[in-house]
């Protein structure tokens, strides 16, 4: 495996479960604090009513309103998406 940056797995309803590499930056904005989570980031669990941006040099992905829980632990970011 290539360790350029983040694996991120996204899962929702509609869609199912999606798998991204390389991942450079995760931007998380809520109401309550704002954090870019970058490889080799600390461990970190949560619950988001925000956004969500994730970028690489070919993917760009943004949830302007979504109700998530993410984790993120060695370089992996878990995103399960809330219905409705």
């Amino acid at each position: 495996m290539n360790n350029d940056g983040i694996k991120v797995k996204i899962f929702d309803m509609e869609n199912g479960l999606r798998v991204y590499e390389n991942i450079k930056i995760i931007r998380i904005i809520s109401k309550d604090y704002n954090l870019l989570i970058m490889k080799d980031y600390l461990p970190i669990i949560g619950e988001i009513d925000g956004s969500i941006d994730i970028k690489n040099d070919t993917v760009n992905l943004s949830f302007p309103k979504v109700k998530a829980f993410y984790m993120n632990s060695d370089n992996v970011f878990n995103l399960m998406i809330k219905e409705g």
